[in-house]
């Protein structure tokens, strides 16, 4: 069972990739919620509270992550300051129609 919650948890990082690299390299938060994202904060807090009572130790690492992913998302929302190519011409062809 250990092995199955592990394996969930490098998912879990390897989901976060893709959203944080297209922030960090591409400066491109186009489509992004921020109060979303501070939901998905509050909800994680909450859970990694719990996780903590409970002693649940895969799943506070599981929470951490999730807390780090999520606080570093909106770190660079933040300093976003414009539009991949990819992005752009997705806008421009919604304009157009």
């Amino acid at each position: 069972m250990n092995v199955l919650g592990w394996a969930g948890t490098a998912l879990v990082i390897i989901a976060y990739y893709p959203q944080i690299q297209h922030l960090f390299v591409k400066r491109c938060a186009w489509g992004i919620s921020i109060l979303t994202w501070l939901i998905w904060l509050i909800a994680s807090i909450l859970l990694l509270t719990y996780c903590i009572l409970r002693r649940e130790v895969m799943l506070c690492v599981v929470q951490g992550v999730n807390i780090a992913a999520i606080v570093t998302t909106i770190i660079l929302v933040r300093r976003s300051n414009s539009i991949c190519p990819y992005h752009r011409k997705l806008t421009e062809m919604k304009a157009r129609q």
